[in-house]
């Protein structure tokens, strides 16, 4: 009896973290899918606050600079007129710059994107994604961008190339490097931050144009390295019991242990 008691306690008190998707380009699928072409309709998958939608990559165009193209309509990987950037816009308002940039925001974007850029190129190093930051993210609450690739082409296969990258928050670089190489692409990349590096509790809802952003730097003959998805992760640590439910859990213990005696 007091094992069992002693497990009623620990499941109150170590109560585990609840985590979610806030947002995702691509799926974990080693693939990529809809290859930006408007006649064969979107079936890369997404979601964004837990709605599900289709999207495509596009083969990439080149370096661009903020704030982007929230309406790019895409194109198959030979035409010249292929429309893509390096921002992809989520559904939302953007209206206010939040990283001292001196862009001009993209204001109401009514529907989440179609097109996203795919790849890492020398030519083409950087990928954005924006977002208004829901008010159900918490100042406690950990959020957790990954990325994943699914394969890199090198001019010298006996290369070990990779692409370099560096990850940012509203223009301000958080954690350390990390490389995508031919050797390990089952590893996926990962990044924590919180609220506060997105402004906190002042810049969330409507109106702000928070973005995170992967830049990279080549290294070897690396040649592109193509996306297999992106995501962005919200953990909440559930809330700890009250001080009563604590004491009430004592109790029973102290009654298994008199049972027992």
């Amino acid at each position: 009896m007091k094992k069992h008691a002693l497990l009623a306690i620990s499941y109150f008190l170590l109560l585990p973290a609840s985590a979610a998707v806030l947002w995702n380009i691509g799926v974990d699928d080693n693939a990529q899918d809809g290859n930006g072409d408007p006649a064969n309709g979107l079936n890369d998958p997404a979601s964004f606050n837990g709605v599900n939608f289709n999207v495509s990559g596009v083969r990439e165009t080149g370096l661009q600079e903020l704030p982007g193209n929230p309406a790019n309509i895409g194109g198959v990987d030979s035409a010249a007129t292929r429309d893509v950037d390096d921002d992809y816009y989520f559904a939302g308002v953007y209206t206010t710059v939040v990283d001292g940039g001196v862009y001009t925001p993209v204001g109401v974007v009514s529907e989440n994107e179609s097109y996203y850029d795919r790849a890492f190129t020398g030519g083409d190093r950087n990928m954005r994604w924006h977002f208004n930051v829901p008010e159900t993210v918490s100042a406690t609450d950990v959020l957790t961008f990954t990325i994943d690739f699914y394969n890199l082409n090198e001019a010298n296969a006996a290369d070990d190339s990779s692409f370099d990258m560096t990850f940012w928050v509203d223009g301000a670089q958080v954690g350390g490097m990390q490389r995508t190489r031919d050797t390990d692409f089952d590893d996926a990349q990962s990044w924590d931050f919180t609220l506060a590096e997105l402004g906190g509790a002042a810049q969330q809802g409507p109106g702000f144009d928070h973005y995170v952003e992967i830049r990279s730097s080549v290294q070897g003959s690396a040649r592109w390295s193509s996306l297999d998805y992106a995501q962005l992760e919200v953990t909440s640590a559930v809330p700890e019991p009250s001080s009563s439910l604590y004491f009430l859990s004592l109790a029973g213990l102290g009654f298994f242990y008199r049972r027992r005696r």
